[in-house]
């Protein structure tokens, strides 16, 4: 006598109404079922999982998680926001957001609001038909990229770790800088540096990292032009860091 198997796992691609599984059910010898196969809702349920009760999630995770990764886009998709980062030295959040200038939501925040009816039934087709949104099978064109000044113009000057002011001082040089700089350190006192002008005076942007390896900072103190933005977009889509190169997008 065939016997039904109820099953209350929604992230399943074989959960069916009524808590039914529409396919053969194969269990463990750890009492785990070896028949899961990801459902749609799974993309938006490991964002619910990784929101928790906070508003907002580490990169750390969403760099690591292809899964997270797709289930952030179908969440901004469906529900109508956006997310913004922060970032305080190393350590990069993601805030989902009403608007740029909005607070962080909170899961509760988030599905209270209504769904684009439309997007929904798009991005579902597109998972019965196999596409998943942001999947390529294309590896980043680089592993990494080297630190260095950006200038107003786009034009990028390489400088390894602990070289920053040692470059700085060479395109100063190079740039026919050297005149200003002696005038603004007469007006500025003891305590500034080559990159303390470059920075101030010039507009450069730095790429960096102060612990040397583990991810890149970008340093600026003016804002920043349209050609470095589009130079930074480049640099950080080139090592495969969509979230990172998208905040740099016009």
């Amino acid at each position: 006598m065939a016997r039904k198997v109820y099953c209350e796992n929604t992230s399943c691609k074989h959960h069916k109404s009524g808590d039914v599984c529409d396919t053969t059910v194969k269990i463990g010898s750890n009492g785990k079922c070896k028949s899961f196969e990801k459902g749609f809702v799974y993309y938006f349920h490991r964002v619910w999982d990784e929101l928790g009760n906070s508003n907002y999630i580490d990169f750390v995770k969403i760099n690591r998680d292809d899964d997270l990764r797709i289930g952030i886009f179908m969440v901004c998709k469906v529900y109508g926001i956006s997310f913004s980062e922060m970032e305080w030295g190393l350590c990069r959040i993601l805030m989902f957001k009403e608007s740029e200038k909005g607070e962080p939501l909170h899961y509760k925040d988030i599905v209270a609001r209504e769904m684009n009816h439309e997007e929904f039934d798009k991005l579902f087709r597109d998972f019965q038909n196999g596409i998943l949104p942001g999947v390529t099978h294309e590896k980043p064109k680089k592993d990494s990229q080297p630190f260095g000044w950006l200038s107003p113009m786009g034009e990028f000057t390489e400088g390894d770790f602990a070289e920053h002011e040692e470059v700085a001082e060479r395109i100063i040089e190079k740039s026919g800088f050297g005149e200003e700089y002696e005038d603004w350190l007469m007006s500025n006192g003891e305590g500034v540096t080559c990159r303390d002008f470059l920075s101030e005076v010039k507009g450069y942007c730095l790429m960096h990292n102060p612990a040397g390896h583990g991810g890149y900072i970008v340093s600026n103190v003016k804002p920043l032009t349209k050609k470095q933005k589009e130079f930074l977009y480049e640099y950080f889509t080139d090592i495969g860091d969509r979230f990172k190169a998208e905040q740099y997008v016009e």
